[in-house]
């Protein structure tokens, strides 16, 4: 049974219509959960509020302070063993390469030389290769692909963004 209709209805008292307070008391005649639920929604209206102990807002504000001092010093103590920790594993795994470098660092210092060097000549090697293929291949490949490997691209690209959109959105009420 759907009782959304009708717990919106009593929840958040807005002006019904005729057909709707009919179709309301129909139901909690059935509706033995919504028939509760109208008993505590009309207890709760009919309750009187009582006011606070005199200076529950100073004592409040006071413990608030004292609660938010607390958390700020125990986010400090946890971010201060989080950074010792860290500080610590990476030293632990670092130790191997500080050791070559504090023993031989013209040697440490030739090695990553070198690699760099190499590094750069193989990025060089690959644009070249990249700049010979964009120029050979589009003599193979017809036109058509091209448009229909846009359009693909295009759709994909459509559908992550729905799909963030849609996963994104906050939900409003309950």
């Amino acid at each position: 049974m759907n009782h959304r209709p009708f717990e919106d209805w009593m929840l958040e008292d807005l002006a019904m219509t005729a057909e709707q307070k009919r179709d309301l008391q129909s139901h909690l005649r059935t509706c033995t959960q919504c028939a509760a639920l109208a008993g505590v929604n009309l207890a709760l209206a009919s309750a009187r509020v009582v006011a606070p102990a005199a200076g529950f807002a100073d004592r409040f504000q006071v413990r608030l302070a004292a609660q938010r001092q607390a958390q700020r010093k125990r986010n400090f103590w946890g971010f201060l063993i989080l950074v010792i920790s860290v500080m610590t594993v990476l030293s632990w795994l670092a130790w191997p390469i500080l050791k070559v470098v504090l023993d031989s660092p013209v040697d440490f210092l030739s090695t990553w030389l070198s690699y760099l060097l190499s590094l750069w000549f193989w990025l060089q090697a690959l644009g070249q290769a990249g700049s010979v293929l964009l120029r050979v291949i589009p003599t193979f490949v017809p036109p058509y692909v091209w448009a229909l490997a846009a359009f693909a691209l295009a759709g994909w690209s459509l559908l992550w963004v729905l799909s963030i959109w849609k996963l994104t959105k906050i939900p409003q009420g309950v």
